[in-house]
C-alpha cells in the first residue's frame, strides 16, 4: 500500500512539472529513502549488489554482479517531446571479453545498461524499450534488436576498454533515438531502469552510476503566422 501511494504521488508531481521547464534527478542525491522509488528486479543467478559508496566526496551507486543479472526500475508517466532528453554518468572497471557474441542469446550481457521503457504500460507484450549499453566489441553508434526480444532496441553508446576506469557522461534525445529504433514517435515514457548483467557469459562486473537526469522542456508555443 505504501508503494502504491508513493507511485501515485510521483505521477501527480510529474503532471505538475510538465507545464514548465524542469529537470528530474532520478538518481544521484541518495537522500534517505531514495531506494523506495527504485524497485529491484532479479533475472538470473544470485542478485546483484547495489550499494551507495563515496568517491571524491560524492555519493555514487556501485553495482556488483557475479554470473547474475539484476536491475533497478524507476516508474514514470511522461509524454516525451522532441526536446526531452536523458543524461547520466557511468563508469566500468572493465568490459566483458572482446569475443563476446553480443547479438546472440549466449552473449547478451553488458557491464552497464540504461533502459527507457515506453507505453502502452509496464507489463504488456507490446511494450517497447531502448537499451543504451556499454558494449564489449560492438562499435559505438550501432543499433540492433535484442536477441531475446525484438521490441527492445540496443543502442551502443560506449564500447571496449578505452574509457574503462573513467567517468563518462552521456546525453541522449529520447524521441530522436526512439525514431531511429522503431521508425515512429513514442507514446509515454513509463520507466527508466539501470542494469548490470553477466549471467549468460558467466562473468563478473563492477559498475558505477550517478546523476540520471530527465530534462523536460515545456512544449514550444506554435508560431503565429499572419
Amino acid at each position: 500500500m505504501k508503494l502504491q501511494v508513493l507511485l501515485v504521488a510521483q505521477l501527480l508531481l510529474v503532471s505538475t512539472m510538465l507545464a514548465q521547464d524542469s529537470k528530474m534527478k532520478l538518481l544521484g542525491d541518495f537522500q534517505e529513502g531514495w531506494e523506495k522509488t527504485w524497485i529491484e528486479r532479479k533475472f538470473a543467478g544470485p542478485p546483484a549488489t547495489f550499494e551507495v559508496v563515496e568517491e571524491d566526496a560524492d555519493s555514487v551507486l556501485q553495482v556488483t554482479t557475479n554470473r547474475s543479472g539484476s536491475a533497478l526500475w524507476h516508474s514514470l508517466n511522461i509524454k516525451p517531446t522532441e526536446r526531452t532528453s536523458i543524461s547520466w554518468r557511468w563508469k566500468v572497471e572493465d568490459t566483458l571479453p572482446d569475443d563476446t557474441p553480443e547479438r546472440k542469446k549466449i552473449g547478451d550481457d553488458y557491464v552497464a545498461r540504461v533502459f527507457l521503457v515506453f507505453a502502452p504500460h509496464l507489463v504488456n507484450w507490446r511494450t517497447r524499450a531502448i537499451c543504451y549499453v556499454w558494449a564489449a566489441n560492438e562499435p559505438t553508434g550501432t543499433i540492433y534488436r535484442s536477441p531475446y526480444a525484438s521490441n527492445v532496441g540496443i543502442v551502443v553508446v560506449q564500447s571496449g576498454k578505452e574509457n574503462r576506469g573513467d567517468w563518462v557522461t552521456e546525453n541522449r534525445k529520447i524521441v530522436k533515438d526512439y525514431r531511429k529504433v522503431f521508425r515512429k514517435a513514442p507514446e509515454l515514457l513509463t520507466a527508466v531502469a539501470i542494469m548490470v548483467d553477466t549471467d549468460n557469459t558467466n562473468n563478473s562486473a563492477l559498475t558505477f552510476f550517478d546523476d540520471i537526469i530527465l530534462d523536460i522542456p515545456k512544449p514550444e508555443k506554435p508560431k503565429v503566422r499572419f
